[in-house]
């Protein structure tokens, strides 16, 4: 949000104060400035100057020479304009100003000198085209700056929106400087709401039908408008504060919007089909023109502005095209309302459309500005050209109009929460400054909150502790050592195992930890397709894509994969979080379940199986060490199936019979529904399940000696089907009981032509450590030899 500090002055005389101190007052106790700037302070240079005389160019057919005056002093300007003339008083940029990146120079141009250049509204950054020299009137000042001819001598403060979000009476400029006045204890001058008017007798035919769809709303006929300019004043204001001017009677709209923070509507009487108005939901499809050109087709529920039977304005959030004010307007019907914030959010998300009186009705505004908020329009637009117009009195409602807040609070209350000794006096007082009504009776207080904070503002005795903090100053308020008993911590078995494995997966092996949020969409839900059943939808409305609490944690992690595919070449990720499932559809709570999942995205083409399966394996010989790093070793890897993962690459993970963890490829059909280009291995962890395991059996001593004998291995290629599993040899082998077996893996996985169609070559490598004595030779062709007899008892073939 911009503001004007010029028109801020207008309601309270900032310039008693330092500038430096009235920037460091907003900042520590009103909000947060984005950014402070001169309006178009490069204009500062040009100026306003009569053109004396005007010749041709003697060395240069297309080119004039011209004489200026600033009335104290003439300037020689070499111009091709053809539309200058003697007599002509014209912008003149002098030496030294900057217009669209390029410096103005005194230069020779043909050998004449020429000290400046005359301007185009284009340059001046009045039009988007122009053709030729901007003329002003006749009776312009002479000699003065273009900014204080267009009252741009202004310096425009750039608000951050995100820090007076709960703030609706701070969206304007009346309310920034009241709050101004409070804080730095200035007066506060015209009220603009206490405009007084003439009204005409009746209601000039005007009907309101009552409705509980607006807090309020009123209507007023105002007859014999001129459509014109509007005058300088409203015109540059508008303009610093990034709106265009569009005539007299538009822009009193969008001033008052910018003034007092109540949006209003202007229609055009005479393209009206009805004199009756209504506030109404849409029906599913309803469509008619928008003044941004658009007829969107709306769904059910959207809040409306009809007339007759014709709607004319989403309410709240823009008016409809054909009921606008145009050149010809003669009679205008006014609109002042105030619709409740949900609605109006309601419309901004379901249409998409975010307009500057949809912000301010989305905070939540106060209906006790409507009827005042018309006086004051009515005011504007006699100032802005239209002083014989007649004005009818207002027909409406007002739902809210006796709504008031009172909280009741005591000063001890408000001392304790502040952590400062603070008067009861000085309480008062900064109340009293930032518009509460207080009583004292004793200690205790009784505070009626002013109109325009008691909307979602001020409700509890908390918010009046916040109110005078920030007006003491936080940076008043000592700090204290905390009064209470240091206590070693209650021990969270959980929390520790957490960071233990987020360490050894982030620390050790590499990954990258993501946060995604905890919504999912009816697609994601449909992964893991045994969970789908306990989705649980989340009550108030959400864009479709996050209407449900998440019950797998892998949709986040592959539309992550999805988004850096095309960035990194290597994708490995990890996220430790929460699933959601509803079981029934009974009054307890949905049941929370706690996994660690990973993802890594495959280096290689989807159709290399070979180097796919070697990462896959090299997962699971992560999460295999993962396990020895968690002191856990008697894990046991076994085949699975699950609709998500290929049916040949899935596997799952068990300690004593528990199953903790998973590990399998991304089936085709969900990756190509997640558009990724590359295989994705996946893995999670059932963490409430691992840390009963781990705190059963993580704590207990696996430690073995090193033996003083140097490892030794040995390898063996079996040749096999296609699809058989790899698992049993090796499982085989672990009952042999052969002593100096200390693991046994999958080393690699070969298929070629060499080994035939069908088949694929699987080395097993077998790692040996003896404690007694070092391997011989013979010793090691002693289990070879066993290990070659084993393969063929069972039928394996060896390669």
């Amino acid at each position: 949000m911009k503001l004007s500090v010029d028109w801020l002055n207008e309601f309270t005389p900032l310039s008693q104060v330092p500038f430096e101190k009235v920037l460091e007052k907003i900042n520590t106790s009103i909000c947060e400035i984005d950014d402070v700037e001169e309006f178009k302070v490069h204009l500062s240079s040009v100026i306003t100057v009569k053109i004396k005389s005007l010749e041709k160019h003697p060395n240069a057919e297309k080119l004039q020479t011209t004489i200026a005056t600033d009335g104290s002093k003439d300037y020689q300007i070499v111009t091709a304009a053809t539309n200058v003339k003697a007599g002509d008083i014209v912008p003149l940029a002098l030496p030294g100003t900057k217009l669209d990146g390029k410096e103005i120079l005194d230069s020779e141009l043909r050998g004449v000198r020429s000290q400046g250049m005359y301007c185009s509204e284009k340059e001046l950054g009045l039009a988007l085209e122009s053709s030729g020299v901007l003329i002003f009137p006749a009776d312009t000042t002479l000699g003065i700056s273009v900014r204080k001819l267009f009252l741009w001598e202004d310096t425009i403060l750039t608000i951050d929106n995100k820090s007076i979000t709960h703030r609706p009476d701070l969206w304007n400029h009346f309310g920034f400087a009241r709050e101004l006045a409070s804080q730095l204890q200035l007066p506060l001058n015209d009220f603009p709401f206490q405009a007084d008017i003439k009204l005409e007798s009746g209601n000039d035919g005007l009907t309101v039908t009552d409705s509980e769809h607006a807090h309020a709303y009123y209507v007023c006929s105002i007859q014999d408008v001129n459509i014109t300019p509007s005058n300088p004043k409203i015109k540059s204001r508008l303009e610093k504060c990034g709106i265009r001017s569009i005539n007299n009677v538009v822009d009193v709209s969008n001033y008052l919007l910018l003034e007092l923070g109540q949006p209003t509507h202007f229609f055009d009487r005479e393209r009206l089909q009805s004199t009756t108005f209504s506030v109404i939901k849409s029906k599913d499809g309803d469509t008619f023109p928008l003044l941004d050109d658009t007829s969107p087709k709306l769904q059910k529920d959207l809040l409306l502005i009809q007339n007759g039977k014709d709607p004319v304005a989403l309410a709240g959030v823009m008016g409809g095209k054909d009921s606008a004010v145009i050149d010809s307007t003669k009679n205008i019907v006014m609109e002042s309302a105030v619709f409740k914030r949900e609605d109006v959010r309601y419309t901004i998300r379901k249409t998409n459309i975010r307009t500057e009186s949809a912000v301010r009705y989305e905070k939540g505004l106060d209906s006790y500005t409507c009827l005042p908020v018309i006086k004051r329009a009515v005011q504007l637009l006699k100032e802005n050209g239209n002083p014989k117009i007649k004005v009818f009195s207002p027909q409406g409602f007002n739902h809210t109009e006796s709504k008031s807040v009172t909280i009741k609070t005591n000063l001890s209350f408000l001392r304790h929460k502040l952590g400062k000794n603070i008067s009861q006096s000085e309480v008062t007082e900064i109340l009293k400054r930032l518009g509460f009504t207080v009583t004292n009776e004793g200690e205790e207080l009784t505070v009626l909150v002013p109109k325009y904070r008691q909307n979602y503002d001020v409700t509890i005795p908390e918010d009046l502790v916040e109110e005078i903090g920030r007006t003491i100053g936080y940076a008043s308020i000592q700090t204290q050592a905390l009064s209470m008993a240091v206590e070693t911590p209650i021990r969270n078995p959980l929390r520790e195992l957490e960071r233990r494995v987020k360490n050894f997966l982030a620390l050790e092996i590499g990954f990258n930890e993501v946060y995604n949020y905890s919504f999912a969409s009816p697609t994601d839900a449909k992964l893991e397709a045994t969970l789908e059943s306990s989705s649980l939808k989340i009550a108030n409305e959400m864009p479709d894509e996050h209407s449900l609490l998440r019950n797998s944690l892998y949709p986040g992690l592959i539309k992550q994969a999805k988004l850096n595919q095309d960035r990194f070449d290597s994708i490995n990720l990890f996220e430790l979080g929460r699933t959601y499932h509803k079981e029934g559809k009974g009054s307890e709570l949905a049941e929370e379940k706690r996994w660690m999942s990973i993802l890594s995205l495959s280096k290689n083409k989807p159709n290399d199986l070979t180097a796919v399966e070697l990462e896959f394996l090299q997962l699971r010989e992560t999460i295999s060490e993962l396990f020895q790093y968690l002191n856990l070793p008697k894990f046991q890897w076994s085949k699975t199936t699950r609709n998500y993962f290929h049916p040949n690459a899935a596997l799952v993970l068990s300690y004593e019979g528990n199953e903790i963890a998973e590990l399998g490829i991304l089936h085709t059909r969900y990756a190509d529904e997640y558009d990724l280009k590359r295989r994705a291995i996946l893995s999670k962890i059932n963490m409430e399940l691992l840390v009963e395991i781990w705190e059963k059996w993580g704590r207990n001593s696996h430690f073995i000696p090193p033996s003083n004998f140097p490892q030794g291995q040995l390898d063996l290629s079996l040749l096999m089907n296609e699809k058989e599993a790899t698992e049993p040899f090796a499982n085989l082998v672990k009952t042999m009981n052969i002593p100096e077996l200390e693991s046994v893996f999958v080393q690699t996985i070969f298929r070629g032509e060499s080994v035939g169609e069908g088949k694929k070559s699987v080395t097993y490598r077998f790692q040996l450590m003896s404690y007694d004595k070092t391997f011989t030779q013979e010793r090691f062709k002693e289990l070879s030899d066993s290990l070659v007899e084993a393969a063929k008892v069972n039928g394996y073939n060896l390669r």
